[in-house]
């Protein structure tokens, strides 16, 4: 999933990207201008983290929570 909003100036059109691999679902920045947070901790680009049922994440002033059924 590739977050874009274009109404949301602050998020670019390959911000982020969700992923589910062996180990569950991870989240990477996609070198984005604005950069990406989980949690309230800012991502380094290219690089996934793994996320956890209730994450926050935030792509320039849009707020996520991720959940797991």
């Amino acid at each position: 999933m590739t977050f874009y909003d274009e109404d949301e100036g602050y998020v670019s059109r390959r911000h982020a990207q969700i992923g589910r691999g062996p180990n569950g679902y991870s989240i990477t920045d996609l070198d984005s201008y604005n950069g990406t947070t989980l949690n309230g901790q800012p991502l380094l680009p290219q690089r996934a983290y793994p996320l956890h049922n209730g994450d926050r994440i935030q792509v320039g002033l849009v707020v996520i929570e991720f959940r797991l059924r």
